[in-house]
């Protein structure tokens, strides 16, 4: 029955690291040091700064990447900050 238990509790533990994207391919790799100076221009157009800024920096410190441009541009350079999904589907990457 442990034996059971622990494999369930493995099981899970798999899935729910598996379910967080991954750093994928990029053609716009950003390191974590310069991710704030790429997400200030990223979100330099855009209405809601603060908010963006949070997202912008959040995405660049797990991806790796931010796409050049401004916000909704160029995502497809980076597949992990274009495919990275909020609970009810929408982008979570600005």
């Amino acid at each position: 029955m442990k034996i059971i238990l622990i494999f369930l509790v493995l099981l899970i533990t798999v899935s729910v690291i598996s379910a967080k994207p991954l750093i994928g391919s990029t053609t716009c790799p950003v390191p974590r040091s310069k991710c704030g100076q790429a997400c200030i221009k990223r979100c330099s157009h855009k209405g809601h700064k603060k908010r963006c800024l949070f997202y912008c920096n959040h995405c660049c410190g797990w991806c790796q990447c931010v796409p050049p441009g401004y916000v909704g541009q160029n995502k497809g350079c980076c597949s992990c900050y274009n495919n990275w999904k909020t609970q009810i589907g929408g982008p979570k990457c600005p």
